[in-house]
């Protein structure tokens, strides 16, 4: 399993590179309500990201908790989002815009230390305020709205990120 996904990030940081499209990292906080995972506490999401074109991109990071216990929460995301105030990169160089927001539709699953349970959730996020860009070599995102519907529970739940911060490779 560690070796097909590290074969799958190296493939896909390749076919970035070649295809010269916007690839890096991201850091957030991730705060969720109480009906997904413990619902306890900060969490943070580390992960990365591609531009799969000027109006696609494809996140994935895992949410850890840091409070009240480091580790109680295990969660991984998986999002598709759509920038709705302008591209992420012009194919010639050109400069974006330095505002922009997304919308987009994900997945979110793991386990509850806490309740020692499987999560899995659809996700709706919006993000209405992201300053900078792949031209800029980093992004600061703020207010990330996420409304999740739990497939084992049938309820539905919401998390909020104040923070976020993007740097591009």
């Amino acid at each position: 399993m560690k070796r097909s996904v590290t074969l799958l990030l190296i493939a896909l940081l390749t076919i970035a590179s070649l295809g010269a499209v916007p690839i890096g990292i991201s850091l957030s906080t991730w705060t969720p309500s109480p009906s997904v995972g413990s619902g306890q506490g900060l969490h943070t999401a580390v992960g990365g990201f591609v531009g799969l074109g000027p109006h696609l991109e494809l996140e994935g990071s895992a949410i850890v908790s840091l409070t009240p216990h480091i580790g109680q929460d295990l969660l991984g995301s998986v999002f598709l989002s759509y920038p709705f105030a302008g591209p992420l990169y012009h194919r010639d160089g050109e400069a974006t815009l330095y505002y922009n927001g997304f919308i987009g539709l994900g997945f979110i699953g793991g386990w509850d230390g806490l309740h020692d349970r499987a999560v899995g959730s659809l996700a709706l996020r919006v993000i209405p305020f992201t300053i900078g860009g792949s031209y800029y070599s980093r992004r600061e995102r703020a207010l990330a709205f996420t409304l999740l519907y739990d497939l084992f529970e049938e309820s539905w739940g919401f998390a909020f990120g104040l923070l976020g911060f993007d740097i591009y490779l």
